[in-house]
């Protein structure tokens, strides 16, 4: 049963007013925050998109930079052997320690959409969960264009995400996520064991299932609701697209305080091809600033302020099957290439990537190649700390022989942090897509709330 356009949009205002006055109380905060007892805040400027020092918790496997994590940290771990025993390894067991509470956070992520949704013409699916397959073509795609969401969670649009994520001793750290009614039903979206032998900014080794460091933007550090077409439009028939997750290992870390890299070996999006395994490597350096691994930060008064320009650029190899209604036609090697930017000059933002595919045989007919070419950008003000406009542009295009249009994409939206875990935004979309109906609209009332 549809419910009606105003209906929805109602319906998401008071889900959102809920959610905002149970997020009240100062329990109600994540995992992290739980752990060093502090504001949601100090790592967001608006949940789930990460300040400076928030970007430098991250790199340094979710442990406060330079050493810090033992004086910051207020919820004392529960310790599993003693020091002593470090002593005599290996007749002892190397003593560890397990965090004292469980380290579980609940995302909550609700929509409601006037007119179709920009994920029914990625060929991604809609939410956070979702991963890519075979893109909407022809009469399917057209169909698309003229129906309202579907309701996913209690009448509106969304999906519940469970999140884990903490430290194990002092050389592994870890991070999990599982989606509940995205594109794909209930998900593992991320599993990840990361090894910090040595400084965790300098060098770590993540084991696992987790997003690969391609470009400076992601799905799961965005403020708009819907996916980004950068990392989940796939090539012709390829199922390849960046995001959500990869299974692999990868090798990353900071050098000099402000260059990052990082290296990874993974399973094809298709699964088990032969031996052969997809590689990746991204080089980036950042100018101004608070460093990559957060050392010798000074405060600048706001968390997200200060002003400076980071470069990045990125190669990804690999191989997929290419299937046409479950039936293997042939293997199709690929590689992808980007660039991308991030400043900040005191209150303004801007994100941009550009990036191209290249795939040998995408389509059903063997041999013939296709390129896929990407672009983003994105532009946030921060005019106050409690309010977080932007307006962003997306274009996709995919050319293998005749050339059936580009793909774009351009929205604006206020995120407004009701409260340091709750953020509710307003947001309009507008684009086109290859097809019969071409122009689609809509727009979308929502919230992000974590507990």
């Amino acid at each position: 049963m549809h419910i009606q356009p105003i209906a929805r949009l109602g319906a998401a205002c008071a889900v959102a007013a809920l959610a905002w006055a149970v997020a009240a109380p100062a329990h109600a905060i994540p995992t992290f925050a739980r752990r060093y007892e502090t504001s949601c805040t100090t790592c967001h400027t608006a949940f789930p998109r990460l300040t400076p020092f928030g970007e430098a918790f991250r790199r340094n496997a979710y442990r406060f930079p330079a050493g810090g994590d033992a004086t910051a940290q207020k919820q004392e771990p529960l310790a599993l052997g003693n020091d002593a025993q470090k002593e005599t390894w290996p007749r002892t067991v190397w003593p560890g320690e397990l965090p004292s509470a469980l380290p579980l956070s609940l995302v909550l992520d609700g929509k409601a959409v006037v007119g179709p949704q920009p994920e029914s013409h990625s060929g991604a699916g809609h939410g956070h969960g979702a991963t890519a397959g075979t893109p909407a073509t022809g009469a399917a795609a057209a169909d698309n264009h003229g129906e309202l969401s579907s309701p996913d969670l209690a009448g509106l649009g969304g999906h519940v995400m469970l999140r884990t994520g903490g430290v194990v001793g002092e050389f592994a750290s870890f991070f999990g996520g599982i989606d509940f009614g995205g594109h794909d039903g209930t998900s593992v979206e991320r599993a990840a064991f990361i090894l910090t032998p040595a400084d965790p900014a300098a060098l770590q080794i993540k084991l696992g299932r987790f997003e690969p460091a391609l470009h400076g933007v992601s799905i799961h550090r965005g403020l708009l609701a819907h996916q980004l077409r950068l990392t989940t439009t796939p090539a012709g028939l390829s199922p390849f697209v960046p995001e959500m997750s990869v299974t692999g290992a990868e090798v990353a870390g900071v050098a000099a305080g402000r260059l990052g890299w990082a290296a990874g070996a993974v399973e094809s999006i298709s699964g088990n091809v032969g031996w052969q395994k997809d590689a990746y490597l991204r080089v980036e350096g950042k100018l101004g600033g608070m460093r990559l691994d957060g050392r010798h930060a000074e405060a600048t008064g706001a968390a997200w302020s200060e002003r400076s320009a980071a470069f990045g650029a990125s190669f990804y190899r690999g191989v997929a099957h290419i299937l046409d209604q479950g039936k293997m036609l042939h293997v199709d090697t690929f590689w992808r290439a980007g660039v991308d930017l991030h400043a900040v000059f005191d209150d303004v933002q801007f994100d941009a990537v550009v990036a191209r595919q290249h795939h040998d045989q995408p389509t059903r007919s063997q041999g013939a190649a296709g390129d896929l070419d990407l672009a983003f950008a994105e532009l946030s003000w921060v005019p106050a700390a409690s309010f977080v406009p932007l307006a962003r542009f997306e274009y996709a295009k995919f050319t293998s022989g005749s050339s059936p249009g580009a793909r774009w994409l351009a929205s604006a939206a206020c995120n407004w942090i009701a409260r340091p875990n709750v953020v509710l935004r307003v947001q309009a979309d507008v684009g086109a897509d290859p097809g019969d109906h071409a122009g689609f609209r809509n727009a979308t009332v929502g919230f992000s709330t974590a507990f």
